[in-house]
């Protein structure tokens, strides 16, 4: 039997009129061919999983309000910073963004975690 994860990856607060905010848990590249590998690798890991977890609530990157990512060290910042101006290159307004550096995983082949809110509007 299958058990529900004991934190979701994401939870959505009905907003009304069919409207709903979507906050995602952090992600990582832990578990995936991405661990331990490029900054850039790792950053599109989380994306696809970040993604998966919107798609899960009837949502995509384009719903994404607001990012916030961790970074082990600031060194890899210009990674992260490419695969996110890719991500969000087709979007007239991409998501706010924070990145914070000096972050402590609880494994060492992840480099970086992300997390995200959307917001999917009521069906007009």
């Amino acid at each position: 039997m299958s058990q529900a994860p004991l934190f979701p990856p994401a939870r959505v607060v009905p907003l009304g009129g069919g409207a709903k905010l979507i906050f995602c848990s952090g992600v990582t590249a832990r578990g995936s061919a991405a661990a331990g590998g490029s900054t850039q690798d790792q950053a599109r890991e989380c994306l696809a999983r970040l993604e998966r977890a919107l798609a899960g609530e009837g949502a995509t990157l384009a719903h994404l309000l607001k990012i916030t990512t961790w970074l082990s060290d600031m060194r890899h910042y210009d990674g992260f910073n490419e695969v996110r101006r890719a991500a969000f290159a087709a979007l007239a307004t991409p998501p706010a963004s924070t990145c914070v550096g000096g972050a402590q995983f609880t494994t060492t082949d992840v480099c970086i975690e992300i997390e995200g809110i959307a917001v999917v509007p009521a069906p007009a």
